[in-house]
């Protein structure tokens, strides 16, 4: 199985992480900055 480091948290990178979550990629998201709720990603 491939894995996938995302390093955001903007909808430019929860895209490709949702995308990449329904296939066979496990994806890692790494998110930066504090909010009190977060959009968190696929993965």
């Amino acid at each position: 199985m491939r894995r996938v480091l995302i390093l955001g948290g903007t909808a430019e990178a929860r895209a490709p992480a949702a995308e990449l979550s329904s296939r066979t990629v496990h994806v890692v998201s790494s998110l930066a900055g504090r909010v009190n709720n977060p959009r968190l990603p696929g993965g």
